[in-house]
């Protein structure tokens, strides 16, 4: 298939690899890479690819953020994630937002990539086995953060997973300290966290904030 691709990559040495395991191999078109968020949201629009091969861990921000950017303006556009992370919040993110695939970077073999990008250019969707797993469990879950929490207080749960304190994250999201402190206790009392290291704790496995201490 003659499928035009942009790749999305931060690491440069791998992103080249890509290109050219997607030109040469796979026979298809490299119109666009990109290598940080600020690079994709300039590059991606004006090449209008058909496929975005698409890093969740950029520099300068969140792959999702550049995918639902990118969406706003290039409807048509189609998404594959390529990563290795694949926690709880992360696959809520990518089927609530429509992203068409996702291949697992660690463990998935070229021909998977290949399968995964000629799936959704043809207008179908393609999901490593990861995706189903974790989309089950959480369904399985009656505690799973999707049935307990509303969407602020998941929001809330990026910044407190942190560290931030009620006065920090009221100002980043633009309330006061005492309606911040009222939603903490709430979602402690919801999943059963008794301490600030408890509440970091979850947040940490379930994808509310990454290892790096990066949020999503």
């Amino acid at each position: 298939m003659s499928i035009k691709l942009a790749i999305v990559e931060d690491q440069e040495l791998f992103r080249r690899l890509l290109a050219g395991l997607c030109a040469t191999q796979f026979g298809f078109k490299v119109v666009c890479e990109a290598g940080s968020m600020a690079e994709a949201l300039e590059r991606v629009p004006a090449a209008n690819p058909e496929v975005l091969l698409l890093d969740l861990h950029l520099p300068d921000g969140d792959g999702l953020d550049v995918a639902k950017r990118l969406y706003e303006m290039l409807p048509d556009l189609k998404v594959v994630a390529l990563t290795s992370l694949h926690d709880e919040v992360t696959i809520h993110r990518i089927r609530a937002m429509g992203v068409q695939g996702f291949v697992d970077k660690n463990v998935q073999r070229p021909e998977v990539l290949r399968s995964a990008i000629e799936a959704v250019a043809s207008g179908r969707v393609y999901f490593a086995e990861v995706v189903q797993q974790v989309q089950q469990a959480m369904r399985n879950d009656p505690q799973s953060f999707t049935k307990i929490l509303s969407d602020r207080e998941q929001e809330l749960l990026q910044l407190l997973g942190r560290g931030l304190s009620n006065e920090e994250a009221a100002a980043q999201m633009g309330l006061t300290a005492w309606t911040v402190h009222s939603h903490r206790r709430n979602i402690m009392k919801k999943l059963g966290a008794t301490t600030q290291a408890e509440l970091m704790r979850y947040a940490l496995r379930k994808g509310f904030v990454r290892q790096d201490g990066s949020q999503f």
